[in-house]
C-alpha cells in the first residue's frame, strides 16, 4: 500500500510540464494519490507577453498522470479570483467529494521593474497571483478538510522572501507574506488535525527561473550563463535544484510522516549561502 492512497491532491500553477507544480503532481500520484491539476489559460490581459501555463501543457501533464494509474482531473483557474477559486474547488468536491493535500504552488512576478518605475498594476497582480491566491485556496478547501478529518498544505514561498530578488519587490514581499500566513493557518488550524508547511525553494531550473535569471542578467549587465555559474559556486551541493528536488520534500509535508510537523519553513536551497564547500575543508 502506498503512503497516499485514498487521498486527493489539488496543485495549483501545474500547467508548465518543466515546472514545479506538474513535478510535485506526478510525485503525489506516485504515492497513490487522486490528483487536481490546475492553471490559468493564457497570457493576464494587462500583462500579454508574460508567459503563464498554457492549456496544451496542462493537458499533456494530466496524460503523463494518467500512465501512472491514478485518477487526474485538469481544471483552469485563476487563483487571484475569489470566484474562480471558489468554482475550482466546487469541481473537487464533485468530483472526489474531497481535498486532503493542497500544494499551492501557483505564482508569477508579472511586470518587474526598478522600485522608481515598478508600477500599481504590476504590484498588485503580483501580491494577487501569490499571495491572496494562496489565501483564496486555503480558504475555500479548509472546509473540505475539516469534513474529513484533517489535511495537509504546502505553500510553496521562495528564497525571495527573505533575501529579496532584484526588481521584483512585489514578488519578494507577497512570498515573505506567504510564510506570516503559513505560521498564522498552523495555529488556526492545528486542533482540526491540519497541517500546514511552506517551502522556500531557491535556484530551481525550470521555466520560471531561467526568465528571472534573464531579466537579472540585463539588470547586471551579464549573461544568464554566468549567473548560473556564481549560484553553483555559491551552492555547497555544487548545482542548481530541480524541480523534483521540491517536489520530493512536497511529498514528505503531504505523507503521514511528517504528522507532527506544522507551521515549519523548510529551504530548498542545496546549501546556498553556507560558503564554497571546497574552501570550506579542513585539511
Amino acid at each position: 500500500m502506498k503512503k497516499l492512497d485514498g487521498k486527493v491532491a489539488l496543485i495549483t500553477g501545474a500547467g508548465r510540464r518543466k515546472g514545479i507544480g506538474a513535478a510535485c503532481a506526478y510525485r503525489l500520484a506516485e504515492g497513490g494519490a487522486a490528483v487536481i491539476i490546475t492553471d490559468i489559460n493564457g497570457p493576464f490581459e494587462e500583462f500579454p507577453n508574460y508567459k503563464v501555463g498554457a492549456g496544451d501543457e496542462l493537458a499533456k501533464v494530466a496524460d503523463g498522470i494518467r500512465e501512472l494509474g491514478v485518477k487526474v482531473l485538469p481544471l483552469f483557474a485563476d487563483i487571484s479570483s475569489e470566484e474562480s477559486v471558489q468554482l475550482l474547488v466546487a469541481e473537487a468536491k464533485k468530483e472526489f467529494g474531497r481535498v486532503d493535500i493542497l500544494v499551492n504552488n501557483a505564482g508569477g512576478s508579472p511586470g518587474p521593474a526598478p522600485l522608481t518605475q515598478f508600477t500599481l498594476a504590476a504590484w498588485e497582480k503580483t501580491l494577487a497571483i501569490n499571495l491572496t491566491g494562496t489565501f483564496l485556496c486555503c480558504r475555500e478547501v479548509v472546509p473540505l478538510m475539516i469534513e474529513n478529518g484533517g489535511g495537509k498544505i504546502v505553500n510553496i514561498s521562495s528564497r525571495a522572501a527573505r533575501r529579496g530578488a532584484i526588481w521584483m519587490h512585489a514578488y519578494s514581499a507577497a512570498k515573505a507574506g506567504i510564510l506570516g500566513l503559513t505560521k498564522s493557518m498552523a495555529l488556526e488550524l492545528a486542533p482540526f488535525n491540519i497541517c500546514v508547511n511552506a517551502l522556500l525553494p531557491g535556484d530551481i531550473e525550470s521555466d520560471f527561473k531561467q526568465w528571472g535569471l534573464e531579466v537579472e542578467a540585463q539588470v547586471r549587465g551579464t549573461t544568464v550563463e554566468a549567473l548560473k555559474g556564481a549560484i553553483v559556486r555559491a551552492t555547497p551541493l555544487g548545482r542548481l535544484g530541480s524541480p523534483e528536488d521540491v517536489a520530493a520534500a512536497v511529498a514528505f509535508f503531504a505523507s503521514p510522516d511528517s504528522d507532527y510537523l506544522t507551521g515549519e519553513i523548510m529551504n530548498i536551497s542545496g546549501g546556498y549561502g553556507l560558503g564554497n564547500a571546497t574552501a570550506n575543508l579542513l585539511i
